[in-house]
């Protein structure tokens, strides 16, 4: 007898570890960038010093290929200033885009540009390559840059040679904030590289670059001195989340650098402390569905397997064939048989027309007259199909139907067997086979997984004879989607894998009709219904130089009555428990109406503050159409009405919306009495949720707070567990230098879902707006409940990227 050895299961190879970051903060050597990018969705925070230069910057992994940071430098002693040296306090933008991903023979290959929005102080453009050796333990990186890479040893640009444009560079405008375009890619060029070794010893790395930035304008006014263009450095990772760094610079000056880093895919708990939802109950199947059935299908065989047919369609006693496609894009073929045909399972046959007619999932053979004499499952999809069809033949009888006490009953259960999971039932109306619950979602992040919730309550509860499920979020008292599944779907899902996808690939989602009818008189009998929350808030006011970072931690107390679905009254009062923002001391230098430089005064004066208090009506004039309209205290800085439009299908992806407001601006104290100005502002806005990545782009145009005209460009990445990232600039018809310091609104965009750090399910979220600065052109009113934020999650496109959350 021969041995064979026993083979090893293979190993999963663990995935390579994530580059560190420079002391910009940006993914790369020590003061030079790589093509090397992070993970996907990962956020740092670095903080480094040399030569008297701090560097904080947030960078993300934007997409895939492309990597952004925001910086907030202080240049000691940069400004001369009679006897005084005054420091700058620079904040700058970075992009990075990778143009080849590395792969056996080739490196990786990016471009990139540096401080390309802000004052132009860093400001330096690059092409670089980076390759992995040694099995990606040591890192070789080769790069030519512009402006700052190339302000050492420079040479002549060698786009210059076909573009005489590209010989010379113009120096960034001194107001900054405005994109640097003159400046791209011109002037004299440079080499930069270098080499990072990951050593032996766990988390350890050496490195060693050669840098072409002279740091000109720092050795002119302060006391840095470059000796040599060579910069080396030690770095130790003691967890995945922070890199720590040491760095001889320039043969002069010792730098460090700190990094916190993190996965926003990844939860800041590993597990959730959440309560398992309870079993599908599927309904009992007696012998006469049984032989309904049978009569259906006749005899069901699996031919799984693979094989080709060893037969051409043309020789089958076939007399002709239909193709259907059914519930979940499952084609299924009848074929009736040639009157000849001995009228046996035809599986040679049944490949034949697969081969034949293309991808077909199972095949029904029927006599001429048409008995079904067997059907096949060729594939796992036509295996599954068959046993639905199976369930459909369930015929349940119908006699409750119709009787409100047994339908009051059956409300009941069904509102007890939800609310265990934080879902609520709105309404019910049942038919005899089809039943449409209104829900609202009170507990889960994602829509997808309050709905699956409330579809194995409908399981457990609706009699049997109910075959088709509806389901119906709604939000802010209005009906938005209906989502329709059918219930012998989910019986059949139960326990199989991958079962939210092939579950929610079944689904219909469409718009959802206004509320009227036996659904409206239940709801109105939930009102009215009162709702408070208390809430912290960490108001930040950042880059002010003679404090650069401020914050306040501030309770806010919200409260809220509904008086039918849709109609309500909202208030906020907020109270500073700590903090500085009320020592802010700078005022505004604005030539524009100040409507929203004066926002220190607001924030000293306003304490405690009613920061908003509205009546609020929001109702759906089409199935695809919605409106609001607000009125009152409608935020902490302006007062008025407002009228809105939004008409977003559920099932495209894209929309159109538009508002109207009168405002005048409030007292300072944010109580009850209004100051002059006054103004009408509106715009007439374009959202599209892109293919890609979950990318998302909203394009406004209209009149703003200062009476400017204008528009706003917006793109944010949505993340299938809440985290919105993004970023958004305002241009309108005031000039840069009448705009002042930073030449345009512009600013990033963070929505964080409170789930996220914590172990159990939240619907709360945690949402700042971080702008170098607040000015007063480009600036829109911000309200609380627009419509696009209510329903954007819940198109038919949206709910399928959460889906896997259904059956959780």
């Amino acid at each position: 007898m021969a041995c064979v050895p026993a083979t090893a299961p293979a190993e999963v190879p663990l995935p390579p570890e994530r580059p560190s970051h420079n002391l910009f903060g940006v993914t790369g050597l020590i003061d030079t960038p790589t093509a090397q990018m992070q993970p996907d969705a990962q956020i740092s925070l670095t903080s480094s010093y040399f030569g008297g230069f701090y560097r904080n910057t947030v960078s993300f992994q934007v997409l895939p290929f492309l990597e952004g940071a925001f910086r907030y430098s202080v240049l000691d002693e940069f400004f001369p200033d009679d006897s005084v040296r005054r420091a700058l306090y620079d904040r700058s933008f970075d992009v990075k885009l990778r143009l080849v991903e590395e792969g056996v023979y080739w490196p990786s290959v990016a471009v990139g540009l540096q401080d390309f929005l802000g004052t132009g102080v860093y400001s330096g453009e690059y092409v670089v390559a980076s390759k992995d050796f040694l099995g990606g333990d040591l890192t070789v990186t080769g790069g030519m840059g512009w402006g700052r890479f190339a302000s050492l040893n420079g040479f002549n640009n060698p786009i210059g040679w076909y573009l005489d444009s590209f010989r010379t560079r113009e120096e960034p405008r001194s107001g900054g904030g405005d994109v640097n375009f003159g400046s791209f890619f011109k002037g004299d060029a440079g080499f930069f590289g270098g080499v990072s070794w990951r050593t032996p010893l766990d988390g350890l790395s050496l490195k060693i670059e050669y840098s072409n930035d002279a740091y000109t304008r720092e050795q002119e006014f302060s006391d840095f001195d470059q000796s040599i263009p060579i910069n080396l450095g030690i770095e130790y990772r003691p967890t995945s989340w922070a890199e720590i760094g040491a760095y001889y610079m320039y043969g002069q000056e010792f730098g460090l650098r700190l990094t916190l880093s993190g996965n926003i895919l990844d939860p800041a708990f590993g597990a959730e402390d959440e309560p398992a939802p309870l079993p599908v109950l599927p309904r009992p199947v007696d012998d006469a569905a049984r032989a309904r059935a049978a009569a259906e299908l006749g005899e069901v065989r699996d031919l799984i397997d693979g094989a080709r047919s060893s037969s051409f369609f043309g020789e089958a006693p076939i007399a002709g064939v239909t193709v259907e496609e059914r519930l979940g894009g499952v084609r299924w073929a009848r074929a009736r048989l040639a009157a000849s045909a001995d009228h046996a399972c035809p599986v040679t046959e049944a490949r034949a027309i697969d081969a034949e007619y293309g991808v077909v999932d199972a095949v029904s053979f029927e006599t001429p007259d048409g008995a079904v004499v067997c059907t096949l499952a060729l594939r796992p999809a036509g295996e599954t199909a068959i046993r639905l069809t199976r369930r459909a033949a369930l015929d349940y009888p119908t006699g409750w139907a119709g009787d409100p006490d047994r339908e009051a009953a059956i409300r009941a259960r069904l509102a007890e067997d939800m609310a265990g999971n934080g879902v609520r039932l709105v309404a019910l109306t049942l038919e005899p086979t089809a039943a449409t619950l209104l829900i609202e979602n009170d507990r889960f992040n994602q829509m997808p997984r309050a709905i699956g919730r409330a579809a194995r309550s409908m399981a457990r509860v609706l009699p049997p004879s109910v075959e088709r499920f509806e389901i119906v979020p709604v939000e802010a008292g209005v009906p938005t989607v209906t989502v329709a599944f059918a219930r012998s779907v989910l019986e059949d899902r139960v326990d199989r894998p991958d079962a939210a996808h092939l579950t929610w690939s079944t689904a219909e989602v469409t718009d959802a009709p206004r509320l009227s009818g036996a659904a409206l008189e239940q709801a109105l009998g939930a009102y009215p219904q009162l709702a408070w929350a208390i809430e912290p808030l960490i108001p930040v006011s950042l880059f002010d130089p003679d404090e650069p970072v401020r914050a306040d931690l501030q309770l806010a107390i919200s409260g809220s009555v509904a008086f039918a679905p849709g109609a309500s009254v909202t208030g906020t009062l907020t109270k500073r428990i700590v903090g500085n923002l009320d020592d802010i001391t700078r005022t505004s230098d604005s030539t524009l109406p100040h409507v929203r430089s004066d926002f220190a005064e607001y924030l000293d004066e306003g304490d405690p503050g009613l920061t908003r208090l509205t009546a609020d009506y929001v109702t759906k004039l089409a199935p695809s159409v919605y409106g609001r309209v607000s009125g009152g205290l409608l935020e902490r800085m302006f007062a008025g009405i407002q009228g809105e439009l939004l008409w977003r299908p559920a099932d495209q992806s894209w929309g159109v919306g538009g508002e109207i407001a009168y405002v005048r601006q409030r007292d300072f104290d944010t109580l009850f009495d209004l100051q002059a100005y006054d103004v009408v502002t509106g715009h007439v806005s374009l959202y599209w949720d892109t293919p890609f990545h979950g990318l998302s782009l909203q394009l406004d145009a209209g009149r703003y707070l200062a009476g400017d005209w204008g528009g706003t460009v917006g793109v944010k990445r949505r993340f299938s567990n809440g985290w919105e990232i993004g970023a958004f600039a305002t241009f309108t018809d005031v000039s840069f230098d009448e705009f002042g310091e930073g030449s345009f609104d512009k600013g990033i965009y963070v929505s964080i879902p409170l789930n996220w750090t914590l172990p159990y399910e939240s619907r709360s979220r945690l949402a700042s707006v971080i702008r170098p600065l607040s000015r007063d052109g480009g600036q829109r009113l911000q309200i609380a409940n627009r419509l696009n934020p209510l329903v954007e999650d819940l198109g038919s496109g949206p709910l399928a990227s959460r889906s896997e959350g259904f059956w959780e």
